[in-house]
């Protein structure tokens, strides 16, 4: 494609999928969820790598679940 604006290209992509086939559309459509897929897991192991850094800069990486479970526990406790 051409340098169009982003909705001219959204146009194309539409007047592309509208010819397709509909074995090809469910193809297509497959692809669209696989990327977006992509994008989930993606922003998750940004997450999950901002996460074990803070532990590791707290100093909480060497908690088990057990400790991170007793901890909570105790917090609730005592708010109560």
């Amino acid at each position: 494609m051409r340098s169009h604006g982003i909705e001219e290209k959204e146009g194309i992509v539409i007047e592309k999928f509208r010819r397709l086939s509909q074995e090809k559309k469910e193809v297509f459509l497959d692809f669209l969820e696989f990327l977006e897929s992509r994008e989930k897991v993606k922003a998750w192991l940004e997450f999950d790598e901002w996460a074990i850094n803070l532990a590791k800069q707290k100093g909480f990486y060497q908690l088990t679940d057990d400790d991170v479970a007793r901890i909570v526990s105790d917090f609730r406790s005592n708010k109560s």
